[in-house]
């Protein structure tokens, strides 16, 4: 369940496929084709070395680009953080560090206990100034060094001495050229994905749960200050409108034991289970036995072959690849006709609660809510104090 109208915030658009290195080693192969159709046709050159010599030039430029592409880092410490009016319009709360919001905050990334190797970052940086020095202080004598380079290569090709010196500076331009292309592109697009993630697996700290689960600290942040609000929620109301005298039935058996508290078996259908993280951990540790469905084609085959207590579903989610907004409608629908007596809770954001809360009523939910506060109490008293 995802109560940031997960339909509406996530991108169901297929991913383009990335065309850059099919590009690149498209014109690559044009220029070995190129280098074989001068060794096939006139001028009718050796083969072998023309390619070879192609090749090395090709990998030298490349490991030029890549030293040119190589992506600074952060210094040690520094987290990239979202600004406060970004993170807020994710549905996460907006925080500061500063002094005066010091609880109930929300932190992006830990402080790590070893230190990212930077080594490559740091010999790149020196190795491209000396490189781009140099070349500028010898850049009057680049054309007799080029020209020198071609000499020497031209006799290894065996045609005469100036079309070999003409073959090799079109290798040399092109392949050195094109090398550099590929190594720097290459380098700098796909090599910053690869730090960013290993620096995240660093960076971003896990906690293991009581049950065994692991959830990263931002996540684990970020659902327990939801809990906070919802609690928060749940204390105003009952501050504006006490409760009902059944409710200290209720309170009572929330103060059991979970092991004197019997054992229940729960449903719970949403394509997004992560979010649930926190209520499932609870819920477990008052004996409920959570088993988690993603697709309601699934949950109906789980209904068919173990008995459920008691059942909760979202309701906006993917089906089948497509984003059905009243997907927990037809969820309780199906559930009804099968288990008629299974008593069935709509989780969901506001927006669709506010949208199909009458359709969910209708088709069978014996509760819809919000807040993770509330669903837990209705929990409690539809498994607790309902025979």
């Amino acid at each position: 369940m995802n109560t940031n109208n997960k339909i509406g915030g996530q991108d169901s658009t297929p991913r383009k496929k990335d065309v850059l290195p099919l590009i690149l080693l498209s014109i690559l192969l044009a220029g070995i084709v190129a280098v074989i159709a001068g060794a096939a046709l006139a001028p009718q050159y050796r083969a072998v070395p023309a390619l070879l010599w192609s090749l090395g030039f090709c990998v030298s430029g490349m490991l030029l680009g890549f030293l040119f592409g190589i992506p600074r880092t952060l210094p040690s410490g520094t987290v990239n953080v979202a600004p406060p009016e970004t993170r807020a319009s994710d549905g996460a709360p907006a925080s500061s560090t500063g002094p005066g919001n010091s609880s109930n905050t929300m932190f992006l990334g830990t402080p790590t206990p070893m230190e990212i190797n930077s080594n490559l970052v740091e010999v790149s940086d020196w190795l491209t100034k000396i490189i781009v020095g140099v070349g500028l202080i010898e850049l009057k004598s680049l054309p007799a060094t080029a020209r020198s380079i071609a000499a020497f290569i031209a006799p290894s090709l065996g045609v005469d001495a100036p079309t070999g010196m003409a073959v090799v500076g079109g290798i040399m331009l092109f392949f050195s050229v094109h090398g550099f292309l590929i190594g720097y592109l290459l380098t700098r697009i796909y090599l910053s994905i690869i730090i960013k993630r290993a620096d995240s697996i660093v960076k971003n700290a896990s906690v293991r749960l009581e049950s065994g689960k692991e959830i990263d600290v931002a996540e684990l942040s970020r659902l327990q200050q939801k809990s906070l609000d919802d609690l928060q929620e749940a204390v105003t109301r009952l501050l504006v409108a006490p409760p009902p005298g059944g409710a200290d039935a209720v309170s009572a058996m929330a103060s059991l034991p979970a092991a004197v508290k019997p054992l229940n078996n729960l449903l719970w259908v949403d394509d997004h289970p992560s979010k649930n993280t926190l209520l499932v951990e609870q819920l477990e540790r008052d004996n409920i036995k959570v088993d988690q469905a993603v697709a309601s084609r699934q949950a109906l085959a789980m209904l068919q072959k173990k008995a459920y207590d008691l059942m909760i579903t979202d309701m906006a989610r993917l089906e089948n690849g497509s984003a059905v907004k009243d997907a927990g409608v037809h969820t309780v629908r199906e559930a009804r006709q099968l288990k008629p007596e299974l008593p069935v809770i709509i989780y969901c954001n506001k927006d669709t609660a506010a949208l199909y809360s009458t359709e969910a009523a209708a088709a069978g939910a014996r509760f819809i809510t919000t807040s993770g506060t509330s669903l837990l109490a209705a929990i409690n008293k539809l498994l607790r104090t309902e025979p």
